[in-house]
């Protein structure tokens, strides 16, 4: 059975994480078991690290090749973060999905520096990372999870750390003027506006 990217967006929303998908070779709680099924060790296995894996997705009416990356500290699992592939995912599609199937979940939409790249962050575990290509916005990764634990170093979340890098766009005067009389920032802002108009 195939797996499409809309079920596995379905997951973050639903679980706040990606469930066990024995079809991608996915079980998180059992890293040996998934070292078997093809994904590859990055980092140093007493810290932070994570595994990784390219898995072909179903999208529209193609497949693309997407990397999952469950992510660690020690053998204490956290989270599996997803990166996809430039131009595959645009932000205003990912938008209108959301309102559609999950119009209750708060939306945030943050800004590193400038309007050229941020993250939609949903409700408080999943971020939408994304960057402009043209008169677009596309998502490249998805990050979720969050961690406690008894040492410092356990803790973690993606969500306070989009909070702590990044800043709010505001409403949609703000985020013009962040284009600075740019055309194509203006072309990429105002894709994304109605999304936020009712809100």
């Amino acid at each position: 059975m195939d797996i499409g990217l809309y079920d596995l967006l379905g997951d973050y929303l639903v679980h706040g994480d990606l469930a066990p998908r024995p079809q991608l070779g996915l079980f998180p709680d059992d890293k040996p078991r998934m070292l078997a099924e093809g994904f590859e060790p990055v980092g140093e296995p007493a810290e932070f690290h994570m595994l990784e894996k390219d898995v072909s997705i179903r999208h529209r009416r193609g497949w693309f090749a997407a990397t999952l990356k469950p992510f660690y500290h020690g053998d204490r699992y956290i989270s599996t973060g997803l990166a996809l592939p430039w131009r595959r995912l645009r932000l205003s599609a990912l938008l209108r999905w959301l309102r559609t199937h999950h119009p209750a979940r708060a939306r945030l939409l943050f800004h590193l520096v400038d309007a050229e790249q941020g993250a939609l962050l949903v409700g408080e575990t999943t971020a939408f990372h994304f960057h402009r290509q043209g008169r677009r916005y596309y998502v490249t990764t998805i990050e979720t999870g969050r961690a406690a634990g008894e040492k410092p170093q356990w803790q973690y979340s993606a969500a306070d750390w989009v909070r702590r890098l990044m800043s709010e766009f505001g409403d949609v005067a703000r985020m013009r003027a962040m284009a600075g009389g740019d055309a194509d920032v203006l072309a990429t802002l105002a894709e994304i506006e109605p999304c936020f108009s009712d809100d």
